[in-house]
């Protein structure tokens, strides 16, 4: 896609989340996506050229690491990117996933084989797959992350694989007071010096300014209830391009239905009719930043598990102080109607109770 024309389409498509009340009018939105069109190559998404472009243009940039406010609109920015891309090779997907996969595949060649620099495969069977990468809610945490990412970025930089990084931390303060942090300052000054830094500066937090009078507890299930569900997920997550993805926790898969913009969307059966636990729920709690949960039945003594896992799951959210949306077959007190577990769900019906409150809904945390 032209450069002209990509920059016409993410005009446009801003316009057109204004028009549809997606969004609010921000001119520090307009300033970054101004600046963001000086380093797309213009045949964004052919490799070769974007190689090429690198090579022969020393001091562009290779990547785009935007960061500011949660609310603010960065996540929305780079999904406008990556919903316009004309290309198969492009991936947005969340760091810490990213990461679960690199050390993997890091795993398997060791296992496997007698290569001595594993790193470097990787990186190339990476770039080979993906030209465009994007990553939603930049954070390290794991020395064992820390100790990789210098070599890892170059190495896919170098082969051509053009990254954008969404983040609410400034790139001098990554991995702040990190164990051997002198071993993470090289990847710093990489995102420093190869990568467009963008600060989103607006004081506004667009999204929790949405969590105004948002019903956040639907009694009903019917096909309405699913219009109302599917319209606030659009409005939270500001319209942006919708996945499914797997969440991995200790080699288990949980399927998400719908996930954007730190937006995520499960189905009761889902979450509670299969084997996860406490361990699985904070997962989903440390993740997500708003959860959806859709079609919570009636359930009575024969649907014991399936009423633990409830238990667990309102706990996760609950301690969590996450933003949580759910559609249920009555009211609090009218799911559970068995008696073995009677006075454990009064908890789980209070909670349910508090989190569809305005003074929880104001208070959740949304990073």
């Amino acid at each position: 896609m032209p450069l002209e024309v990509f920059m016409k389409s993410i005009s446009s498509l801003y316009k057109d989340y204004l028009r549809k009340d997606l969004i609010i009018f921000d001119e520090k939105q307009l300033e970054i996506i101004s600046k963001i069109k000086g380093i797309i190559p213009k045949n964004f998404g052919i490799k070769e050229r974007i190689i090429k472009l690198f090579y022969q243009r020393k001091n562009i940039s290779k990547g785009i690491y935007l960061w500011g406010k949660a609310g603010s609109g960065k996540t929305m920015i780079m999904d406008m990117c990556f919903s316009l891309s004309n290309i198969n090779g492009k991936q947005r997907i969340h760091f810490q996933e990213f990461m679960i996969d690199i050390h993997n595949r890091l795993h398997e060649i060791r296992k496997n084989t007698s290569i001595k620099d594993p790193l470097n495969l990787v990186a190339k069977e990476i770039s080979n797959e993906v030209d465009f990468l994007c990553f939603d809610e930049f954070q390290v945490n794991d020395i064992a992350d820390a100790s990789i990412l210098d070599k890892l970025f170059n190495l896919m930089l170098e082969n051509g694989t053009f990254i954008f990084v969404t983040s609410n931390i400034i790139p001098k303060e990554l991995y702040k007071d990190g164990l051997q942090r002198d071993r993470f300052i090289p990847f710093i000054k990489l995102i420093e010096n190869k990568f467009l830094n963008l600060e989103l500066s607006t004081n506004k937090d667009y999204r929790r300014d949405k969590l105004q009078n948002v019903n956040t507890y639907f009694s009903k299930l019917n096909n309405e209830t699913d219009k109302e569900v599917e319209k606030l997920f659009d409005k939270l997550s500001n319209g942006s391009s919708i996945e499914r993805r797997e969440l991995l926790v200790k080699g288990r898969k949980i399927n998400v239905d719908k996930h954007a913009m730190g937006c995520a969307s499960f189905d009761f059966d889902e979450l509670c009719n299969n084997p996860l636990g406490s361990e699985d729920y904070l997962a989903i709690a440390r993740e997500f930043e708003i959860i959806f949960i859709r079609n919570i039945p009636k359930l009575s003594s024969d649907k014991r598990n399936q009423t633990k896992r409830l238990i667990l799951l309102i706990d996760a959210l609950y301690d969590n102080h996450k933003m949580t949306i759910v559609s249920v077959d009555g009211e609090p007190e009218e799911i559970y109607s068995g008696k073995e577990l009677e006075i454990e769900f009064k908890r789980c019906v209070s909670r349910l109770h508090e989190m569809r409150s305005e003074d929880y809904v104001d208070s959740s945390r949304i990073d």
